[in-house]
């Protein structure tokens, strides 16, 4: 016995206990750890050998950051290379030890140098307006919705906290694949009309639409709260062109100087094209064609409360803020 003092206080206390049956087990298994191994304590399991020490976890980390793209097949083919063989499971938990999970990318516009200067110029200048500015502009946009919803999407081996960094994310183009573009806009306080649009969108489809469904509503809007509204566009050709550019200087439409390409982020409508999309998306099951899309469309639009319109204008100086801290990259919006 190596420590008959703990052995005769356990067995002391034992004794002494009136119940037994309580705790005798487990007071008899303490007795006999201590006449076998001279401690009352049991033996940290060792468990299997680690499969990669610490400089194979460095390479595994840098594998994946130079790849967030890879598959787990992809992965292991490289590390394969550096005599490293694990299993798919391990190689899951390993990528789990070291800070990474598996996600879906988020799809960001592709963002060219030049194009991220003049977001960051543009945020800069913008974000110490007050709300009473912010609240003078109508935003609009086209958007283009599908008969039947197409999901999946790439995915990306990421920490947390990094879902919007640019070797995260997927490069968009402007549109994709579709059976109904509509055109519309709003403010902080109010919506304009759903207008759908046939065919592709040149000047004269755009001159129509402002002409006959943007105008009537603009002039009331003027009338009501007699504010120097700047209507907001983006930078596409039919937005630019010289007769609509004619246009809409012919009918005293204030602008923004002008507007930074490839920058759905600082438009706060491209929420409300998200809102319509999950709207519509329990009914895409049933809608087989245009018409029915159409009437989903426009009851979706209707439902669209003022107050998350208020929500979305008040989220601009945020939205400001947050281009200038990625440096006119990317970000959450």
């Amino acid at each position: 016995m190596s420590n008959p003092k703990l052995f005769h206080t356990t067995h002391s206390i034992y004794n002494k206990r009136e119940d037994k049956n309580y705790w005798g087990s487990t007071v008899q298994n303490i007795i006999k750890r201590i006449e076998k191994k001279g401690q009352p304590t049991t033996t940290p399991h060792t468990g299997a050998p680690k499969k990669l020490n610490e400089r194979d976890e460095r390479r595994l980390v840098s594998i994946t950051r130079k790849d967030p793209f890879a598959t787990y097949n992809r992965i292991n083919s490289q590390l394969r290379i550096h005599q490293i063989n694990i299993s798919r499971s391990t190689l899951i938990r390993y990528l789990k030890h070291v800070g990474f999970g598996s996600y879906f990318a988020a799809h960001k516009p592709a963002l060219s140098d030049e194009n991220r200067k003049i977001r960051l110029r543009w945020a800069k200048e913008r974000v110490n307006w007050t709300q009473e500015q912010w609240y003078s502009v109508v935003w609009s946009d086209e958007s283009r919705y599908t008969v039947k919803g197409y999901g999946g999407g790439a995915r990306v081996l990421r920490k947390v906290g990094e879902r919007y960094h640019l070797q995260h994310i997927v490069p968009t183009t402007k549109w994709g694949k579709g059976s109904e573009m509509i055109w519309s806009c709003f403010w902080a306080v109010g919506f304009g009309p759903l207008v759908f649009i046939d065919g592709n969108v040149d000047q004269d489809a755009y001159v129509n639409t402002l002409s006959q469904k943007f105008l009537p509503w603009f002039v009331k809007l003027n009338d009501k709260y007699y504010k120097d509204f700047i209507f907001q566009e983006d930078g596409a050709t039919c937005h630019t062109g010289g007769y609509v550019t004619w246009w809409k200087t012919s009918h005293s439409i204030r602008r923004f100087d002008y507007w930074p390409a490839q920058s759905p982020d600082l438009n706060p409508i491209e929420h409300i094209w998200s809102c319509l999309d999950k709207l519509i998306d329990n009914k895409k099951s049933s809608i087989s064609n245009t018409d029915e899309l159409k009437t989903a469309l426009e009851e979706a639009w209707e439902s669209i409360t003022v107050e998350l319109a208020g929500r979305l204008v008040d989220s601009m100086k945020d939205r400001c803020q947050a281009v200038i801290n990625a440096k006119g990259g990317p970000t959450k919006y």
